[in-house]
C-alpha cells in the first residue's frame, strides 16, 4: 500500500474498477481521457482481472481540487456505465486511507 497524500496533496488521482465489464470501462475511460485531452495517465489490471486501476499523473493538487476533479470524471464514466468503482485521494476518507495498492499488469494485457 502506498499512501496518495502528503501534506493534504497529491501528484496522483486514480480510479478503481472491480466488475465483470472491466474491459468496457478500460475503453471507455480511454475514450474520456482522449475527449478531455488527459494525456498522462496509466490504467493496470489489478491482482484479478477484473480489476482496473487508472492512475492520472497531475501537477500537485489540494486534496479539496482532487476530489473535485475525480467527482468530474466519475459523472462523466456513470453516464455510459454502472458505477463500480471508487476514486482517490478522496475527501470523505482520513488521509490515513487514501492508500492504494500497487499494479501488477500494465494496461497492454487487459485486452487478451
Amino acid at each position: 500500500m502506498v499512501p496518495l497524500l502528503q501534506d493534504n496533496h497529491t501528484n496522483y488521482l486514480v480510479i478503481e474498477y472491480k466488475g465483470e465489464e472491466y474491459q468496457r470501462f478500460y475503453h471507455l475511460v480511454r475514450h474520456l481521457f482522449k475527449t478531455l485531452e488527459i494525456e498522462n495517465y496509466y490504467i493496470y489490471q489489478g491482482k484479478d482481472k477484473e480489476r482496473l486501476q487508472v492512475f492520472i499523473t497531475v501537477e500537485t493538487l489540494s486534496l479539496e481540487e482532487a476530489d473535485r476533479q475525480l467527482q468530474v470524471y466519475s459523472d462523466a464514466l456513470k453516464e455510459k456505465m454502472t458505477k463500480r468503482w471508487k476514486t482517490l485521494p478522496s475527501i470523505q476518507l482520513p488521509e490515513s486511507y487514501n492508500i492504494v495498492t500497487l499494479p501488477y499488469l500494465k494496461g497492454s494485457s487487459i485486452n487478451r
